[in-house]
C-alpha cells in the first residue's frame, strides 16, 4: 500500500497511556527525535501497539507548523527543532524541508508565510505537529 502522506516517520514505541476513549502513543526514532500520537483506544487495541514494537507515525505536510522562534511556548505535542534544508516556492504555496539530524520532516505553508517568516535555507525552525494529526501505523 502506498500513502499520499509525505512524512511517514519509523519509531519504536516507548509509552502507551490508554484512556476510555484515546491512548497517547509516544515513540522514539532511531535518531532519538520523540513523537506523540492520540489515537482512539479501539485503535490501539486493532493494531496490537505495545512498548517496544516498531511502528509508523504518519502525517501530511500541510498539518506542519513552522516557527523561527523558539522563545515561544506551543502547546503542539510534538515539536521538533532543525534547519531549512530546501524550499521550494509555489505560486500559493511553499514546500519547507526541515532537517533535524538525518530526520527530515515535510511541511507546507503558504508563500505568503514563507515570506513574512524570511525563511531561508540553514535557518533554524521548530515544526510542530499536533498529536491527534498523527496516524499510527503497523506492518
Amino acid at each position: 500500500m502506498q500513502i499520499g502522506a509525505r512524512n511517514q516517520i519509523q519509531a519504536k514505541i516507548t509509552d502507551i497511556k490508554t484512556g476510555s476513549i484515546n491512548s497517547l502513543i509516544t515513540a522514539k526514532t532511531s535518531c532519538n527525535k520523540i513523537f506523540k500520537a492520540t489515537i482512539t483506544a479501539e485503535s490501539e487495541k486493532n493494531l496490537d501497539l505495545k512498548v517496544g514494537k516498531e511502528a509508523y507515525f504518519i502525517f501530511k505536510a500541510i498539518n506542519v507548523i513552522i516557527s523561527k522562534d523558539n522563545s515561544l511556548k506551543f502547546s503542539a505535542a510534538n515539536q521538533i527543532i532543525g534547519k531549512v534544508k530546501d524550499i521550494e516556492l509555489g505560486s500559493v504555496m511553499s514546500k519547507i524541508i526541515i532537517d533535524s539530524n538525518g530526520l527530515e520532516i515535510s511541511s507546507v505553508i503558504t508563500k505568503e508565510s514563507t515570506q513574512s517568516l524570511n525563511l531561508k535555507q540553514g535557518d533554524t525552525v521548530t515544526a510542530m505537529i499536533k498529536a491527534t494529526n498523527i496516524v499510527v501505523g503497523v506492518k
